[in-house]
């Protein structure tokens, strides 16, 4: 069993994940997959189109999964609201279903495929994908704020930003960005923004994570989910 995640941006799963997708070598035998999202609104048909590419590699998805999540660019774009920075409410029921699944899956040596049907009421998201895909953003570097740790130069997998040979802060190119804003959110420093109006935003960064892994954890044996519940007045 091969277990593959990632974020839907605007409908669509992210280029760089159709890439890793199509770089993948076909199985042989057919081997059992489960393809999961996030998504901050809506994921659209994102499980469909990837998983048939998938299917053309001989993976069998035995299930698919799509988790309401904190949505990292809406956080940052629009004016601050609690359900940006949350897990849907059935988040912790729907990963103790899907954990137990994939133990069931590991077990069995049979191959069930269960294909994600096409959505057609996702075409209604077609102008929200069309417009929010051709919006760019140009990040900005806080020269006074910036410590030089190169954390966004290491830790972007499309190389968008690199050390310039003229600047002591990194540079940033966004031609092949694809806007997830992990830079902004992971930043020790508060230096990398959209504007000088995000600076103070919460960020999505690992210490908001860490707080509601462990809370989602705790889920799998309670009824009652925590992972919602405020975690103190500010979360950077």
């Amino acid at each position: 069993l091969i277990i593959l995640g990632f974020p839907t941006y605007h409908g669509e799963a992210p280029h760089s994940m159709v890439q890793f997708v199509e770089k993948m070598p076909s199985s042989e035998p057919q081997k059992a997959a489960f393809l999961f999202t996030t998504y901050g609104l809506y994921p659209a048909n994102s499980l469909y189109h990837l998983g048939k590419k998938l299917k053309e590699k001989n993976y069998a998805l035995s299930f698919t999964a799509g988790y309401r999540a904190p949505a990292t660019d809406a956080a940052l774009l629009l004016p601050p609201m609690k359900p940006l920075f949350r897990y849907g409410k059935k988040t912790s029921k729907k990963l103790k279903t899907h954990l137990n699944h994939i133990r069931k899956c590991i077990v069995s040596s049979q191959v069930v495929e269960v294909n994600p049907r096409f959505r057609l009421h996702a075409l209604l998201n077609y102008p929200n994908q069309y417009f929010g895909k051709r919006v760019t953003h140009q990040l900005m570097v806080n020269d006074t704020l910036c410590v030089q740790c190169n954390r966004c130069v290491h830790q972007c997998i499309l190389k968008c930003w690199h050390r310039g040979s003229s600047s002591l802060v990194p540079v940033y190119d966004n031609t092949h960005c694809e806007y997830c804003f992990k830079c902004v959110h992971h930043c020790p420093s508060n230096a990398i923004m959209l504007s000088s109006k995000t600076k103070e935003r919460p960020k999505l960064n690992q210490a908001f994570y860490q707080k509601r892994k462990e809370a989602l954890l705790s889920c799998l044996n309670h009824e009652e989910c925590l992972v919602n519940k405020p975690q103190g007045r500010n979360q950077k």
